[in-house]
């Protein structure tokens, strides 16, 4: 083994243990792998920055905005309108239906789209037969992801592995050089999963089996989301300081990490649970959560204000210091709220106040967005001011230089009672700051000392707090100690849906950007105007606390809200929503055009030759000029981490066969199974792609064995086409996890489905993917 294989070989495995454990982003380590590849020589540098002009690249692209100028259109809806006449036949009658429709779509649409449009086709069918879910959903992902070995623009691992043919000086596969395996494969999987795989699929309530209208005799919401235990009735007495304040200022959510769903009022009707709706005297409020907290709040008084304090002397005791920050125009401050910044966290630090101009901000200042000019008025110890003048532009503030910030009402000093709920706690488990909008500045000990807290520093009875905060937040702690809890609900969702409310599933798209984010981080609630009453991650729901939960692709969130709600949110790329009657209106009167198009792209390819990325780019260029689809849709439909992924990865293929790494590689195969001839290096081949597309991108995987295969096949002296085919075939048998590939994430949680589901049915599938290449492939390609 030279240097340069073992060097090669060394960056292999570094990008493999990172592609596996995620640790760095995808397209990340892609591009390290790139630069690692220039900087130490095995590749010149234009072959490094080749693979974002090669032509599978481009083409790979142009191909989602293809797909989306097909769903945009409402192709899919149409389909999945016929679909429906099929529901009242046997369940293997419309599993085949299922799985032939999404393969026929996604062999030339983007599986990933394919399966995100019609998972609320799917559930809706589910709901309106009375089917589980859990019967339906994997059948159709395995569908999606079986379109792929149809036609060469089926995935990007078929037109990587036509790439690497024609990199090698080989005839490149045409359009319909993968049709009758692909088609062979797809009627034998969709008659083993219809008449025996179907009887095994799992029979689970998931998050997708709600009713399907107002009034149906669908499940009740308790019982698929194990709610009974949750929800309850807070009801406000008379003269309670929470009469009079929206639903909003009491903080019930933040506070109590509840859920209010609707409102009873003394007169019996019920009204949503807007957040600018005012609570009144004797309001029966219908919360979801657990209702620890509240209880142990309603027991005791958990805090008291201290109204003999100085503020001001506090302020200025020496153990503080105040200072000012001034954001100028090139701040990387601005832009971003003081809770995105984690301003507390990061410079050890809390702003007080925020100066706009002449203006002070009246609202939370962890909610205001910095801009050019606003002046920060900061506190912490005189060590941390120290610091932060290091990283951004600081001065001192004098007691004259409070006044403009207005603080009066603003800093509080408080007092932890006895008996209070928060004794024994943490500052950081009291929650005071996200809970009731108080910031603890300071706290006071008892050798009469005001010093910065920990958050990891317990609150005792008696300690006094300098806060920031309003009197009117002190006033929503009273009311929520006022309130009494009526456990006897009996609640159904058909009476929450009321009017224009509703209940839908809304899952994370596999583009989604809110990955690694929490619900609070994002805003949700403000953002969207709806409720999350609950996050379904796996086989089981999360109903406490979800707002500090971060969420991951495949999460399902119960959603409650407005209809028109939720169908703007159906228009965002980061959502999967779960219903059809509340997606976005396609242009129906497009879907033609699109059609057209679509069929265009693929007939320039066979009847004039035209080069395939040429042919695919016109499409994208007819479908935003015929306007089925925005120039800014466009540029949103576009998978950049996945595309940057597979043209940052390409050099490490080209590195493989420069190096001798590839012939090192192939040789260890044809020492393996080689003996028993080119079949069994094909079925070992295959074998070997699907387990390592498991864990690794398979996009990534077609760089890695397209070289393998070619010097394998010309070692052995036979063609290298059963083997490069076998190969894309493999790569697109993707059955064996959730995580293999995002359509299977997708359909998990909807599903019930666990890990076991996929390795249960995907073997047997894999299996026959496996079997029928081996036996058609030197038929339809000879050795």
């Amino acid at each position: 083994m030279t240097f340069e294989i073992a060097l090669t070989f060394g960056i292999l495995l570094a990008a493999v243990v990172l592609f596996v454990t995620e640790v760095v982003r995808l397209d990340l380590t892609a591009l390290g792998v790139l630069v690692a590849l220039a900087l130490t020589g095995l590749v010149t540098s234009e072959q490094a920055i080749a693979g974002f002009s090669n032509p599978a690249v481009i083409t790979v692209w142009a191909m989602y905005i293809l797909s989306a100028g097909l769903a945009k259109t409402g192709v899919s809806s149409m389909i999945g309108n016929q679909l429906m006449r099929f529901a009242k036949g046997g369940d293997g009658k419309l599993t085949s239906v299922l799985m032939t429709v999404t393969a026929l779509l996604s062999s030339f649409m983007n599986n990933i789209g394919v399966a995100a449009m019609f998972l609320p086709i799917t559930t809706d069918l589910a709901r309106a037969t009375n089917r589980h879910a859990s019967k339906l959903l994997l059948p159709m992902a395995y569908g999606s992801l079986l379109g792929g070995l149809i036609l060469l623009i089926g995935t990007p691992s078929n037109l990587l592995v036509r790439d690497a043919l024609v990199e090698a000086g080989l005839r490149p596969l045409e359009m319909f050089d993968f049709t009758i395996g692909g088609l062979v494969i797809l009627a034998a999987a969709v008659t083993y999963m219809s008449l025996v795989g179907r009887r095994f699929l799992p029979t689970r309530n998931s998050n997708a089996q709600l009713p399907a209208d107002n009034g149906s005799n669908g499940p009740d919401i308790r019982q698929l989301y194990s709610l009974a235990e949750r929800l309850a009735y807070l009801v406000v007495p008379d003269e309670s300081p929470l009469a009079g304040k929206t639903l909003g200022e009491s903080r019930i959510g933040r506070a109590l990490g509840l859920n209010v769903l609707s409102i009873r009022r003394r007169t019996g009707m019920r009204v949503p649970a807007e957040p600018d709706e005012e609570i009144r005297s004797g309001d029966r409020l219908l919360i979801l959560g657990r209702l620890d907290r509240i209880e142990e709040i309603a027991s005791a008084p958990v805090i008291e204000l201290d109204e003999a304090a100085e503020v001001n002397s506090i302020l200025f005791s020496g153990s503080i210091s105040l200072a000012e920050i001034k954001l100028e125009k090139d701040s990387e401050l601005i832009g971003n709220t003081v809770a995105q910044l984690a301003f507390r966290s990061s410079y050890g630090v809390n702003v007080l106040a925020i100066c706009c101009g002449d203006n002070v901000e009246d609202i939370d200042v962890q909610d205001v967005d910095l801009q050019v000019g606003d002046q920060l008025l900061v506190q912490g110890s005189p060590e941390k001011i120290s610091e932060l003048n290091n990283t951004l532009p600081t001065k001192p503030v004098s007691e004259q230089d409070l006044t403009k910030y207005g603080l009066s009402g603003r800093i509080l000093v408080i007092r932890v009672t006895d008996g209070s709920a928060l004794a024994g706690r943490t500052l950081k488990e009291s929650r005071l700051g996200a809970a009731f909008g108080l910031d603890a500045l300071a706290i006071y000990y008892a050798d009469g000392v005001w010093q910065m807290p920990e958050s990891d520093q317990p609150l005792e009875p008696g300690d006094r707090l300098l806060v920031g905060g309003r009197r009117r937040n002190l006033e929503v702690v009273k009311g929520l100690e006022s309130v009494s809890i009526d456990k006897k609900v009996d609640v159904k969702l058909e009476k929450l849906e009321v009017g224009s409310m509703r209940v839908v599933e809304v899952m994370l798209s596999p583009y989604t950007s809110l990955a690694g984010k929490t619900l609070a981080e994002t805003r949700f609630r403000e953002k969207y105007g709806l409720s999350v009453l609950a996050i379904w991650r796996g086989d089981r729901p999360y109903r406490t606390e979800i707002a500090e939960i971060e969420l991951s692709f495949g999460d399902a969130l119960l959603c409650y809200g407005p209809r028109d709600r939720f169908e703007l949110l159906a228009r965002d790329r980061d959502f999967v929503v779960l219903q059809a009657e509340v997606q976005e209106e396609p242009k129906a009167a497009k879907a033609p055009i699109a059609s057209l198009i679509m069929v265009g792209v693929i007939a320039a390819v066979i009847f004039i030759q035209m080069p395939i990325a040429i042919a695919a780019i016109t499409g994208c260029v007819l479908m935003v000029a015929t306007r089925c689809l925005s120039m800014e849709q466009a540029y949103e439909a576009i998978d950049w981490k996945a595309v940057f992924l597979i043209a940052a990865m390409l050099p490490l293929g080209a590195a493989l066969g420069t190096t001798g790494g590839a012939s090192l590689l192939a040789g260890l195969v044809i020492d393996s199974v080689g003996s028993f001839g080119p079949t069994a290096v094909l079925a070992g081949l295959m074998i070997f792609s699907i387990l390592i597309t498991q864990t690794m991108p398979s996009a990534v995987v077609a760089v890695l064995m397209s070289p393998i295969a070619l010097t394998a096949a010309a070692n052995m002296e036979v063609s290298p086409y059963p083997f490069m085919m076998g190969i894309a075939y493999a790569l697109a048998a993707s059955f064996l996890s959730p995580v293999a590939h995002p359509a299977n994430v997708l359909v998990m949680s909807p599903g019930g489905y666990r890990f076991s589901d996929y390795l249960f049915h995907g073997l047997p599938v894999s299996a026959i993917v496996i079997a029928i290449s081996v036996l058609l492939l030197p038929i339809l390609f000879p050795f």
